[in-house]
């Protein structure tokens, strides 16, 4: 993206996509199928990111996106058909049960030239250089806050892609503003309040993102409880909405589970999938931790 840039040439989220794919090889696996048309889709690739030796995986739905704009007025937008695309994203999200999640292109130094350094360092700072490729879990970017807005939240609170498996940055404690309702000795205070590794940390990343952005609106936390049915690691939680339409939680968590899907474990064997993942997604993206 750098390169492209100073040489005053323009590059698209695929052409990134396929560049950074093999530097992941072997440790990542990429699944291409054949490319439906994305508005019909709402998203580029399913992710997972497994344990081997346990089973434990955590799976996420990605769409692609770019930064957009310079000097001071740098945009991410989401509203792509109207907020089609994004309502397909979620909806196929909820099809595979794992949570949505915007995978932001956001260039190199020279992209982002005046932006300063968000990480009170110099620019470009190694933070700064980490957040080329910065994930957005896709309940934190809402169609009703701008595109100028977008852009700051995900530099506030994105994850960089680097940062989630990289074992000298972990997510640390927690502190939800549902905390305090979550049972002393609960497997899922732990799991917000100690270290975790493998999947367990880049569920934890992924959702320590959302929680901060819960704790910056306004609605007070709530003591509805919901019990979820199936392979998850958490059965029962929190059903605090706030402001995301949904409740978060079971959102983020559900793509936490014990053992990978059938279609998974169809992969990691050499065989093919059923037609309504190949048809869903542009691809699947294994990553063995």
């Amino acid at each position: 993206m750098e390169e492209m840039d100073l040489a005053g040439l323009t590059w698209s989220e695929e052409t990134v996509t396929e560049i950074s794919l093999p530097a992941g090889l072997p440790y990542v696996k990429p699944v291409v199928f054949n490319r439906p048309q994305e508005s019909a889709v709402g998203a580029d690739w399913l992710w997972w990111w497994l344990d081997l030796s346990s089973g434990v995986c955590f799976g996420m739905l990605v769409q692609a996106k770019r930064v957009k704009g310079g000097a001071g007025k740098w945009t991410v937008d989401v509203s792509h058909g109207g907020g089609v695309q994004r309502e397909s994203l979620m909806a196929v999200a909820d099809l595979f049960e794992v949570p949505a999640v915007y995978c932001v292109y956001m260039g190199g130094p020279s992209l982002r030239e005046g932006m300063g350094c968000t990480h009170g360092g110099v620019v470009p700072c190694q933070g700064c250089t980490r957040m080329a490729i910065t994930l957005m879990p896709a309940l934190s970017l809402p169609l009703s806050r701008t595109k100028l807005q977008l852009f700051d939240l995900t530099v506030a609170e994105g994850v960089p892609l680097e940062d989630l498996g990289d074992t000298a940055r972990p997510a640390g404690v927690v502190k939800d503003v549902n905390f305090r309702q979550l049972a002393e000795g609960s497997e899922l205070r732990a799991f917000l309040t100690e270290e975790q590794r493998g999947p367990s940390e880049i569920a934890k990343q992924i959702f320590r993102s959302v929680s901060i952005r819960r704790a910056n609106q306004k609605s007070a936390a709530v003591a509805e409880r919901l019990q979820i049915v199936g392979e998850q690691v958490f059965l029962d939680l929190p059903g605090d909405r706030g402001h995301f339409g949904v409740p978060y939680f079971p959102h983020v968590l559900r793509g936490l589970r014990m053992n990978p899907p059938n279609y998974v474990r169809d992969l990691l064997a050499g065989m093919s999938v059923p037609s309504e993942v190949s048809e869903a997604v542009a691809g699947v993206v294994l990553i063995a931790m």
